[in-house]
């Protein structure tokens, strides 16, 4: 008879004790307003793991309403700026390697096992140690930027392959072979030699084509001045000194051309040809100049 009600007291004094246990967890409406004011300036410092914990005590039922509200709103938005990411390690030969220990930053643990899962982190760059037995720790530096979700990345442990079929046994290959083999395989590369004689032959073309223009000129102004009356046996008069002075002036300039761009497309072909043939082709070129124009003979075997 003493028994039964012994037992019932004792489950009251447990719930009594859980429901006073539960009242002194609940916030405070002071607690709730430094919660807010906190996340606010951890917010403002990308600090969003601590944002997102004060913002779920102020969002707590015991908080003011309009409090409550605007907690619990904001622990969305910083749900969606907070970056995850999902690292995957691997083995030399590609296997997957799960029993991982991650830190960040020099001492903050992150997990001990790799299982595929997304890890929030706080923006900005971080630093990560890979720690795995059997394995050389590995370190990398990544930039994590605010909203990137399950970024991946994986971390490869131990040797790299080549290195590993080294070790293994596998024989490099001989030096000399290898260079052989290397310098066989590398492209040569094209002489310019050819593109500067074409270039310096369109040159030479363009400016025997402007001689030949002046030169037509200044047969036109010689042949004014005979088939005009103004000038005869005995001399020429005022406008026919002026078209025999026009001529000779373009005379002049045509002859100056036709110089330079023989002299042009005479080089330009002749180290276009020797350039581009296997051996020396006897290959003379040279410009001809006359009176009413002008050009360039080319001759010999290519």
């Amino acid at each position: 008879m003493l028994h039964r009600p012994s037992t019932g007291l004792a489950v009251v004094v447990a719930l009594l004790g859980c429901a006073t246990h539960a009242h002194a967890a609940a916030p405070t409406t002071q607690d709730c307003l430094a919660a807010n004011e906190s996340s606010i300036s951890l917010r403002r410092e990308f600090k969003l793991q601590a944002a997102r914990a004060q913002l779920l005590i102020c969002a707590a039922p015991s908080c003011p309403a309009d409090v409550r509200k605007e907690c619990a709103r904001r622990v969305d938005e910083v749900n969606a700026a907070m970056p995850t990411i999902v690292f995957e390690a691997k083995d030399a030969t590609g296997a997957d390697v799960s029993a991982v220990r991650v830190t960040m930053d020099g001492d903050e643990p992150l997990t001990d096992l790799l299982e595929g899962n997304a890890i929030s982190i706080d923006p900005g760059s971080h630093s990560f140690r890979f720690e795995s037995a059997g394995f050389p720790s590995v370190e990398k530096t990544f930039v994590i930027r605010e909203g990137e979700k399950s970024r991946r990345e994986r971390i490869l442990l131990g040797a790299e392959p080549a290195a590993a079929q080294t070790a293994t046994g596998s024989a490099p290959q001989d030096a000399s072979t290898t260079a052989a083999t290397a310098s066989s395989e590398a492209p040569s590369k094209p002489s310019p030699l050819p593109t500067i004689g074409l270039v310096a032959g369109g040159v030479g073309v363009v400016a025997l084509v402007v001689g030949g223009v002046f030169g037509l000129k200044a047969k036109s102004a010689y042949d004014d001045s005979n088939e005009k009356g103004h000038c005869d046996a005995t001399g020429c008069d005022a406008e026919g000194l002026k078209l025999r002075d026009d001529a000779f002036s373009a005379a002049n300039v045509s002859t100056a051309f036709f110089i330079t761009g023989g002299v042009l497309a005479a080089g330009g072909l002749t180290l276009y040809f020797v350039s581009k043939s296997q051996h020396q082709s006897a290959v003379s070129v040279s410009p001809l100049v006359a009176t009413n124009g002008g050009g360039v003979f080319v001759r010999g075997g290519f």
